[in-house]
């Protein structure tokens, strides 16, 4: 199901951004796109409204798929790290402390050099 959603998340957001970048900022629309036939097609007026309630209705699924993708992890599906570490703890042996072996001992004081023939 968490896939499902996924997959539906990624072409809402697609979907969002293209419909997002049609529009223009001074009210014109498509016009820039394609010369015009998109608002003889749709009216005066008519890809400008029809891309603000595009945009209002994708943004709604929007919202509501993220928040259906937010009660599908919480409601008990495990990350990917988590079920990594909880592997590991699983399968990790206690180690056994070294027994410590007595090291030599190192002289403290500075060797006297002898003197060479």
């Amino acid at each position: 199901m968490y896939t499902v959603l996924m997959i539906i998340h990624v072409i809402i957001s697609v979907a969002l951004i293209l419909v997002i970048l049609a529009q223009s900022s001074k009210g014109g629309a498509l016009d820039g796109l394609v010369g015009g036939a998109a608002s003889n097609a749709l009216g005066g007026q008519g890809a400008s409204k029809f891309l603000n309630k595009a945009t209002q209705v994708l943004a709604f699924i929007f919202v509501i798929n993220c928040l259906l993708l937010a009660f599908q992890l919480k409601g008990g599906k495990a990350s990917a790290s988590s079920k990594a570490v909880d592997k590991m703890k699983k399968e990790q042996v206690t180690e056994q402390p070294m027994e410590q072996e007595e090291l030599p001992a190192f002289p403290t004081e500075k060797p006297v050099a002898e003197p060479t023939e």
